[in-house]
């Protein structure tokens, strides 16, 4: 009976690849509404995508003494990652390897070592099981403690981002990320960045892939979603986002570029650190941003935006994970960083603009929230399977591409698909792959 469950699941998971092959065609913008609302979909994913690859889980500044630990979800599993006493940073399954208890309950904190709560088992910071209640009265001899330590987590940084995966045969962040790490400098490469505050966490009732698509690279929502911006005077006219560049390359990342801006966005005070950090390009780029809007493959989303605070401009830069909890439901986890030496009013005024914007009472983002909402309940239950309902990704297809100064395949504006076409062209391929 259990062989014949098992046959029957690994058959039905066959049917939907064979499925996914015949229905997903990115190259000619066609994306079957289903994915963002079937069951089926979900589940492949979290093993094919969620298990498999990188994925974002903090900031190094988050835990920046030594001893300091937090918690937090990798792929719907819940890590301890900690800053050691020779200030190297780990990453732990957060189970007791005697009963499986879950060993840490608290979010963040400073330890030198945990205690089981259930039968009270030590472990080191390290991972390193260094008491056992009773051992010598109650086990034998030969019983080993090296053997029980906690289970370890890949885990790497890249200028202070921080990414974890399951997958033991994944190849080095550094390579998973790529050419792409030219963008990710100027996001948090161009100085000493820190978190700050905690990271605001909400609940959307809405699949994933919406809000990686959103960032990835759709710039033309703004013109109507976010179009009580121009009437308010934020922004100089409705279609202002289309300027910039479109830029996409390989392993699903992607961005929008927005420029070029008449004004320096970043503390002034801070300029010969941002030339020390960056190439001459990298610094040209940043000199005339306006903003700039990307998604890290599968679903770490960044934004740098621009706008007046109390009469002056003024940057934010944020990053936010669309971690899904369902089908159709994630917890948006989202921070935001400052440059460490920025001047503190710099750094309250930049705070400000981050909240009336993109926070989760901010203009921009309960405007997105709503629309994230509204497209899973479209694409939800079995009537766009059965109907076949599909979305129209043909944006751009007709283009050429441009020269453009950084890495990747770039377009002159940034009305295009290519990016969420690169973005599910990837996303295929790892949910396909045998």
């Amino acid at each position: 009976m259990i062989k014949t469950k098992q046959f029957a699941k690994e058959m039905a998971k066959g049917q939907l690849i064979d499925h996914l092959k015949e229905t997903v065609i990115p190259e000619e913008g066609t994306i079957p509404a289903y994915i963002l609302g079937d069951e089926s979909v979900y589940h492949l994913e979290h093993e094919k995508v969620f298990l498999k690859t990188w994925v974002f889980v903090g900031h190094e500044s988050e835990i920046p003494a030594k001893n300091d630990f937090m918690t937090r979800e990798l792929s719907g599993y819940s890590i301890i990652i900690t800053r050691s006493g020779d200030d190297e940073i780990n990453a732990f399954y957060n189970m007791c390897t005697h009963r499986g208890m879950k060993l840490c309950r608290a979010d963040k904190g400073n330890k030198r070592t945990f205690q089981c709560p259930y039968h009270g088992f030590n472990f080191r910071n390290t991972g390193e099981c260094i008491g056992v209640p009773l051992q010598k009265d109650i086990y034998s001899e030969d019983f080993d403690r090296s053997k029980l330590g906690l289970n370890q987590v890949r885990i790497e940084s890249y200028k202070g981002l921080l990414f974890a995966t399951w997958n033991e045969e994944a190849e080095p962040l550094i390579d998973f990320l790529g050419d792409f790490t030219w963008y990710l400098d100027l996001l948090v490469g161009r100085a000493e960045m820190e978190v700050i505050g905690e990271p605001q966490r909400f609940i959307v009732n809405a699949n994933w892939k919406v809000g990686s698509d959103n960032f990835v690279g759709d710039s033309y929502h703004t013109m109507v979603t976010h179009g009580s911006i121009a009437k308010l005077g934020m922004v100089p006219s409705a279609t202002y986002s289309k300027r910039g560049y479109q830029i996409h390359l390989d392993n699903g990342h992607g961005l929008n570029l927005g420029m070029p801006n008449p004004v320096f966005a970043f503390p002034e005070e801070l300029k010969e650190e941002f030339k020390s950090n960056l190439t001459e390009e990298q610094y040209e780029v940043l000199s005339n941003m306006k903003n700039m809007i990307g998604n890290v493959f599968p679903n770490l989303s960044f934004l740098i935006s621009h706008t007046e605070i109390k009469g002056q401009p003024i940057s934010n830069t944020s990053v936010r994970m669309w971690r899904p909890i369902g089908v159709n439901k994630m917890e948006v986890t989202a921070w935001m960083l400052v440059e460490k030496s920025a001047p503190q009013e710099w750094k309250d005024r930049s705070r400000d603009a981050f909240i009336l914007t993109f926070s989760p009472s901010g203009i921009f983002e309960q405007d997105d929230t709503e629309v994230f909402t509204d497209i899973t309940i479209a694409a939800s239950g079995p009537m766009p399977f059965q109907k076949n309902l599909t979305y129209n990704y043909t944006m751009g297809l007709q283009r050429e591409t441009v020269d453009f100064v950084g890495p990747g395949v770039a377009y002159d504006d940034k009305f295009s698909e290519a990016s969420q076409r690169n973005f599910y062209k990837y996303w295929l391929e790892l949910m396909t792959k045998e």
